[in-house]
């Protein structure tokens, strides 16, 4: 059965999947944070509230597609390709890693939990290292993509 159709479109979901998360990360953390934080204290809080309410239903929806599209992903299109290639695996492995460390960071970042409240204390801190390791991630990509398959002399 030829799945080619279903490879591009997980690739596309992927992407796509990622550049919401990363682009609402970006947009939170340099143009809303920054406009929020002229309001008054009330406001800000009544604001952030309804804008996280919605934002929260993103985080999931966009957490699982980027989940379920990844293993997809590297389990069936990638490994094939890359079978015996020691730096893709390590630096797959650390892009995994790097992956659940933002979904964590975003969900804490959005979420209510008290046991958080502490990382949205310090929200703008935590947003941008977060950011940076999405840009990590994106880096990683990039450079396996371009790579290519390990070709094996």
């Amino acid at each position: 059965m030829d799945l080619f159709f279903v490879n591009v479109s997980s690739r596309v979901l992927h992407i796509l999947g990622a550049i919401v998360l990363f682009g609402g990360a970006v947009f939170i953390r340099y143009l809303l944070m920054p406009a929020a934080s002229t309001l008054p204290e009330d406001q800000h809080e009544q604001l952030r509230e309804r804008i996280f309410k919605r934002w929260r239903k993103w985080l999931g929806i966009l957490i699982g597609i980027l989940i379920f599209t990844g293993f997809y992903n590297f389990l069936w299109v990638q490994i094939p390709l890359h079978k015996g290639d020691k730096i893709y695996h390590m630096l797959m492995g650390i892009k995994i890693l790097l992956a659940f460390w933002v979904f964590f960071m975003a969900s804490a970042l959005a979420g209510r939990a008290k046991a958080f409240a502490g990382i949205r204390h310090n929200a703008k801190f935590w947003l941008t290292l977060n950011i940076l390791c999405a840009t990590a991630i994106v880096a990683i990509a990039g450079f396996l993509k371009v790579r290519g398959p390990f070709l094996n002399p």
